[in-house]
């Protein structure tokens, strides 16, 4: 195979690019047929909040990534149906003693499920649809919290 032929190929599984890179750790948070998953987003929503994408767009962007990121560890499990649960350190007022922000909670954002079959063959594909807003067939979104305002 040649080189333009590898890059091309490269570039045709490449993820959109309304799709951001992840940040933050993703653990199963329980096994068996049909195991969730844990992504601390801390990192993610951080850099969300620096780069002013908060509201449906930051959502979107989140629910792009948390797809992506639970079909590469789902990739080869026999589950039938994953899920993942997406949360965040909240913070508050920088403390006068430490001269950092207090930690006040975690955030619980957003919960997906899908097929497991049909989330890594079309977790490409399904990110792009989430970052734009779109829930593809198969996909439950259950929202049950928000990002942190504008700073």
């Amino acid at each position: 195979m040649g080189i333009l032929a590898a890059f091309a190929l490269a570039s045709s599984v490449a993820l959109a690019a309304d799709v951001r890179p992840l940040a933050g750790s993703i653990v199963m948070a329980r096994a068996g047929s049909s195991p969730i998953f844990l992504w601390n987003a801390t990192d993610y929503v951080a850099k969300l909040v620096s780069d002013k994408v908060l509201g449906d767009d930051g959502m979107h962007a989140l629910e792009a990534t948390a797809v992506t990121g639970l079909a590469q560890k789902v990739a080869s499990s026999s589950a039938a149906t994953v899920a993942i649960r997406v949360v965040y350190a909240k913070t508050g007022a920088v403390s006068p003693v430490y001269g950092t922000p207090t930690f006040t909670g975690m955030e619980n954002v957003l919960t997906i499920s899908a097929p497991r079959g049909a989330l890594v063959k079309n977790a490409g594909p399904w990110a792009t649809q989430l970052a734009d807003g779109k829930v593809p067939a198969g996909v439950k979104i259950v929202v049950s919290g928000k990002l942190p305002p504008p700073q």
